[in-house]
């Protein structure tokens, strides 16, 4: 399986652990995380239309990344920044 459709496998499952995390918060960290649940699914869309549009190149490292991220995923205190990280490091596939 190349790079690319490994990154787009381990995004999906980032956005379902990050769906349940916000599913699970209380209001007030729902509202915080609000924008960022919603962003983090549109460069996903965005992640998958990218890939049927154009090849780009996503290297062991960016996989490694991805996993980093999604592990900081179920800590509440982490799940902000591991939020933007997943997004930021998504985005720089997106043209």
């Amino acid at each position: 399986m190349p790079n690319l459709d490994k990154l787009i496998a381990q995004s999906k499952k980032a956005y379902v652990e990050i769906a349940t995390a916000y599913d699970a918060a209380d209001i007030n960290q729902k509202i915080v995380l609000s924008e960022s649940v919603q962003k983090a699914q549109s460069t996903l869309v965005a992640l998958q239309t990218a890939n049927l549009a154009q090849s780009v190149t996503v290297t062991d490292a960016d996989l490694a990344e991805m996993s980093r991220l999604r592990a900081k995923i179920n800590n509440a205190a982490e799940l902000q920044s591991a939020i933007e990280g997943i997004i930021s490091l998504v985005s720089k596939f997106l043209v």
